[in-house]
């Protein structure tokens, strides 16, 4: 795990839950945030925060623009500032692995699991949770959390794969049906 916050590298890579915890319907559970963007920098987690909105907010890159197609599905009449009402995005771990993509050691996982992520859920059983990619999805099984609904990873490499957007497509879906 990296910790850098002169070169991006703090606990990141969560955002929405702008209203009350009630209003969430969705849960995205993301891997664990990339490499920062160049002249990506934090002096928090405010900063962080912050960041990651301008970030889903433009559409950043690809993964920022694919999240914002999975929320616009969503709720498609809302503006993105509404939308984060709705919407709780989070990391099953919050730091970047050493090597963005790489392999994050099970002690971390799982500390990063008990700590944060379960208790996250915990404040939202009303919602649909979904894990996005194969590492979320192990990640939420290994804290013994299994109410979600899988789908592809929305970021590269993960996105490109054949039947990643016909996986998002369920989403809205599944939201609605809940």
């Amino acid at each position: 795990m990296r910790w850098k916050p002169s070169h991006g590298h703090v606990p990141r890579g969560f955002l929405g839950a702008a209203g009350s915890l009630t209003e969430i319907e969705l849960v995205l559970v993301f891997a664990e945030p990339g490499d920062p963007h160049d002249g990506e920098t934090h002096n928090g987690l405010r900063s962080a925060y912050s960041y990651a909105t301008y970030a889903f907010e433009t559409g950043k890159d690809q993964f920022h623009r694919n999240v914002r197609a999975i929320l616009d599905s969503c709720w498609p009449e809302l503006s993105f500032e509404e939308q984060m009402k709705k919407v709780w995005m989070t990391e099953s771990v919050l730091c970047s692995a050493k090597r963005e993509c790489g392999s994050v050691s099970a002690a971390a996982t799982g500390e990063c699991g008990r700590r944060y992520l379960i208790k996250q859920l915990e404040l939202m059983p009303h919602a649909l949770v979904v894990a996005l990619g194969r590492k979320a999805q192990d990640r939420l099984r290994s804290i013994g959390f299994t109410d979600y609904l899988p789908a592809s990873a929305v970021a590269p490499p993960g996105c490109n794969f054949s039947g990643a957007r016909e996986s998002w497509a369920r989403i809205p879906v599944e939201l609605r049906r809940k």
